[in-house]
């Protein structure tokens, strides 16, 4: 049974939600217990994975009309 498309989506967009809630937490935990490295590349990760949910939001939008 192959998956379809807008499964695989819904997939890949829960990922990244949980990832980006776990790391806005972490962030902000980083944040308060004055880690600023830990902070800088948490935020980085973060931008990251905001970027790929926004891009992939925009994909399934122009996938879905």
């Amino acid at each position: 049974m192959a998956l379809d498309k807008v499964r695989i989506y819904g997939y890949a967009k829960a990922y990244l939600e949980s990832v980006t809630d776990l790391l806005k937490d972490k962030a902000e935990e980083a944040e308060s217990d004055f880690y600023i490295g830990d902070k800088n590349l948490l935020r980085s990760a973060l931008n990251q994975y905001e970027d790929d949910l926004r891009e992939l939001e925009e994909f399934m939008e122009a996938n879905n009309e």
